[in-house]
């Protein structure tokens, strides 16, 4: 049975009576994204009174004409209410009716005065022409191409609704998770499920396997199905990418199923290098030499992270050969000019760094904070500038270019604008066809970089380009698949420098020392009076979640004169707990905005004025993983939430709010290639899982003006002493080495490179 609101419990059960109504919405007073529930406004065709409608009505819109077929009760304390079973959306029949459903916000950019010049050119046979005839819009006032078409779709997807809920209904999935599909797959919806249940768990949100492995089961897929068993491979296989690998052993795959499944693993075995003879994985031997007493065992790929692996190998293989165009610089001379025009007297890492950047194809730039990364990147647009060669410089975040540009004086953008993604189309417009132009390219922040990003940025750098990489190696790893700084370095084919003298302006930093004193192990102690860091212990994990309220809202405020949104950022080290993100984020919505506004999705609340995070790469709103911004406004008629980003607003559906997450309190892994003010990290044992070296060295490092850690000492020392991250399954460092042995693999001839897909 769906979920009943808060708004409509009964403490008791009714009289009811079975009833029929048509009328039109009026208004939403409750909606519930994630179940479809929703409390409606309609007023009634033949008596004119407005009816309360309780049920699964949260994908429809106001002035959407419906029949009605449900139970009539009376509410103890909210009245007459009709609990829905069934309804069936009718087209509006009138004039009126039609022009308040298209101005009724189905289709963004189209209100009140384009609905009447719609309707007063088309009459009451606007919608049959829109579905029909769609060519006879053009030309009236306010509509082009792209807005008849989304009209036409928006109507046709209305239309269709009704169909996929009662085919999705025998299943027993409900009419919010219909919504999500009638959005996804259109008309052809009930047709696509019914040809393959299973792609539901890789095209729609909120529908993962266990959903679709069930849908499947009630239509008739046997348990030992080819289809089903190679479903659930890969599923796994993209469960494993999730968790940052590029492939899984033949052998962890096929027990990974089994466990899934409740199966045998005789038929999954099987089914592996069947899978594997369509294309949609790869299976091969490890990269690297097989030593005698070695008896390596398969491994397998998604194809796409195959393809991008091998591709980012290759790529950086021809970019490392012997014929390339390097830089008319003389290294040494270039360094001393350097010197002399800033007055630095540059330490020998840094030196050592430059001329290596000047004099190799490709070179690495490795180091903590304080150790003057960004004085080098500096130093190679002033030495560029004045031989007159041009120098790009990205990173892989808005944030992260951002702060580079501000760092350098000189001007970067993201690795996807540099590259000219396309959205539509899925693609980056620069290639090894139509590369890069210019002398240099300077990555920074390349520990963010995933084995996907990085195929697409090396292919497009041409051998007339000198790359240089920068990055620090002990930050936490790429949210996506791969380790590639890590695997790069660890290859030994390119120039690398890693520093580690401490640059002089920042030796008084207290973030700077702890920072560096973890990474030989050294657990930190909390500074004195005027230091940038400090430890308070807390006894346990609900201790440390008052102190955590008490340091945003009052001490921090007060001392550093820090605001407690825009200023203050806590990261976390896992979601769950009671000193986890999502507990955080609520105590921190009630504590500094509270009296607000409010929509629930998945558990999480959106206030007006919210400070919030994207966590998906959207390129159609140009809005990508990471970007915080902060909800402007709130249409609970329309189900609609508006976020100010810096540079404009933009519209979610309530469906769509998945995509974002509350940003008081976020995951130590999404503030990577992001600097605030004042960070504020709870270390307890609650996180024990998370509790690790890596983990909490890129939070430390995260902070400019103040660091606070709130936990136990038990819990940070268990941090510091674990510098095991667990393995990631990839086999970049092994390809670059086998290519320099003349050993490439040959496996992936066969597969197109436009497989290569972008993980969004």
């Amino acid at each position: 049975m769906p979920e009943i609101p808060p708004s409509v419990t009964m403490s008791e059960p009714p009289t009811e009576r079975d009833v029929t109504v048509q009328g039109t919405i009026e208004r939403f007073t409750f909606r519930n994204p994630d179940t479809g529930w929703a409390v409606v406004r309609l007023r009634e065709d033949d008596s004119g009174r407005q009816v309360t409608l309780v049920g699964p009505l949260a994908q429809l819109s106001e002035h959407q004409r419906l029949t009605v077929k449900g139970k009539e009760a009376e509410h103890p304390r909210f009245g007459p209410q009709i609990k829905v079973e069934t309804f069936e959306p009718i087209a509006p029949a009138t004039a009126e009716g039609i022009e308040a459903y298209l101005a009724s916000g189905l289709v963004k950019g189209i209100g009140p005065a384009t609905a009447r010049n719609i309707v007063r050119a088309l009459g009451a046979q606007t919608l049959r022409i829109i579905e029909e005839e769609p060519q006879k819009l053009r030309g009236i006032k306010g509509l082009g191409p792209r807005k008849i078409e989304e009209l036409r779709t928006a109507i046709a997807a209305q239309k269709d609704l009704q169909n996929v809920l009662v085919f999705l209904r025998t299943h027993g999935l409900g009419p919010g998770m219909a919504a999500r599909i009638v959005r996804r797959y259109g008309a052809k919806a009930s047709a696509l499920i019914q040809a393959n249940p299973y792609r539901l768990a890789d095209d729609v949100v909120g529908i993962g396997f266990r959903i679709a492995d069930r849908l499947a089961g009630q239509m008739g897929i046997a348990p030992e199905a080819p289809e089903r068993l190679d479903a659930a491979l890969e599923f796994c296989l993209g469960q494993s990418a999730k968790e940052g690998h590029c492939y899984v052993p033949e052998a962890e795959l096929v027990r990974r199923t089994a466990d899934l499944l409740s199966c045998g693993e005789e038929g999954l075995v099987a089914r592996v290098p069947e899978l594997a003879k369509t294309g949609r994985i790869v299976r091969q031997m490890p990269p690297g030499p097989a030593l005698l007493h070695d008896d390596p065992a398969p491994i397998v790929y998604p194809t796409t992270l195959a393809l991008a692996e091998d591709g980012v190998a290759r790529a950086l293989h021809g970019l490392l050969g012997g014929d390339r165009r390097l830089l008319p610089v003389r290294a040494e001379a270039a360094v001393r000019w350097f010197e002399e025009r800033s007055g630095m007297d540059l330490p020998s890492g840094q030196r050592e760094a430059l001329e290596k950047a000047l004099r190799e194809p490709v070179s690495v730039v490795t180091g903590g904070p304080g150790v003057g990364k960004t004085t080098i990147v500096r130093a190679l647009a002033e030495i560029l500038r004045q031989k007159q060669l041009t120098l790009l410089l990205a990173a892989p975040t808005g944030r992260a270019a951002k702060r580079l540009e501000e760092s350098t004086g000189h001007a970067a953008s993201t690795l996807h604008r540099l590259l000219e993604f396309t959205p539509g189309a899925g693609k980056f417009a620069r290639n090894a066809e139509n590369p890069l132009e210019g002398d240099m390219l300077v990555v920074d922040e390349t520990s963010m970089l995933d084995v996907q990003l990085a195929y697409a940025l090396f292919r497009a750098v041409p051998k007339t380009m000198t790359l240089v990489l920068v990055g620090d190696r002990n930050q936490l790893p790429s949210v996506g698949p791969g380790n590639v700084l890590a695997d790069v370095i660890a290859s030994g084919r390119v120039a690398t420098t890693a520093l580690t003298q401490i640059f002089r302006q920042q030796r008084g930093s207290d973030i700077v020392r702890v920072a560096h004193g973890m990474l030989q192990g050294e657990v930190p102690a909390s500074g004195g009076e005027g230091s940038d860091f400090f430890f308070v212990e807390a006894k346990n994990a609900a201790h440390a979640r008052l102190l955590i309220r008490e340091l945003i809202t009052q001490r921090i405020p007060r001392k550093f004169g820090l605001d407690p949104i825009n200023d203050v950022q806590v990261l976390c080290p896992m979601y769950r707990g009671e000193a986890g993100a999502d507990t955080l984020n609520r105590d921190l919505q009630d504590l500094l905005n509270p009296g607000q506004i409010e929509v629930e999705r998945g558990g999480k609340f959106f206030r007006i004025g919210d400070k919030v995070m994207q966590v998906r790469n959207d390129y159609d709103r140009e809005v990508y993983n990471g970007d915080v911004g902060r909800v402007s406004y709130i249409d609970t008629g329309s189900a609609k939430l508006y976020v100010r980003f810096a540079e404009r607003d933009q519209e979610y559906r309530f469906e769509d709010l998945g995509d974002l997450v509350p940003a008081y309190a976020i995951s130590v892994h999404r503030s990577q290639g992001s600097e605030y003010p004042a960070v504020i990290v709870p270390v307890t044992t609650d996180h024990f899982l998370m509790l690790r070296r890596s983990v909490l060295y890129t939070a430390v490092t995260r902070g400019r003006k103040l660091v606070v850690l709130v936990g136990s000492t038990k819990a940070l020392q268990m941090a510091v002493e674990n510098h095991e991250d667990g393995q990631r399954y990839s086999g970049l460092t092994e390809r670059l080495r086998d290519l320099l042995r003349n050993r490439g693999d040959d496996t992936l001839a066969h597969l197109a490179e436009d497989e290569v897909g972008i993980d969004e």
